[in-house]
């Protein structure tokens, strides 16, 4: 695949199976990734590092979930924090879950597992130039 994405993403999944082959596919596409297994390591990251172009994240984790861990970060007032573009990673999608993702603050959502195309599609728009 001729892609490439200039994109630093924060993988935020509890399953290292899944943020295994995530990788895979952003290290592919020339993207550099970071991971957290919960939504506090998110949120402690995203924080102290501020350098992060998406979050992909779970919605369904241990310790803080993706829904409460989005709410706290688009909490902050900076405008890093309320412009950081997260995708959610859920293995469902009824509507009342796609209502609570947006709600929370997330800007798209994308099906597990993932179709590498759309994965890539969703994370095209936020390609740095």
């Amino acid at each position: 695949m001729e892609t490439a994405l200039n994109l630093n993403v924060l993988v935020v999944d509890d399953n290292n199976i899944n943020r295994l082959l995530i990788n895979k596919v952003l290290t592919k596409w020339g993207a550099k990734a970071d991971f957290a297994e919960n939504g506090l390591q998110a949120v402690e990251k995203i924080e102290s590092n501020r350098n992060y172009d998406v979050v992909l994240m779970d919605v369904y984790m241990p310790e803080m979930g993706g829904i409460e861990a989005t709410q706290i970060i688009r909490a902050k007032t900076e405008a890093y924090f309320q412009q950081l573009p997260i995708i959610a990673l859920t293995a469902s999608m009824l509507s009342s879950e796609k209502d609570q993702i947006l709600e929370a603050g997330m800007n798209d959502y994308i099906l597990k597992p993932f179709e590498p195309a759309s994965l890539l599609q969703k994370l095209s728009a936020f390609q740095k130039v």
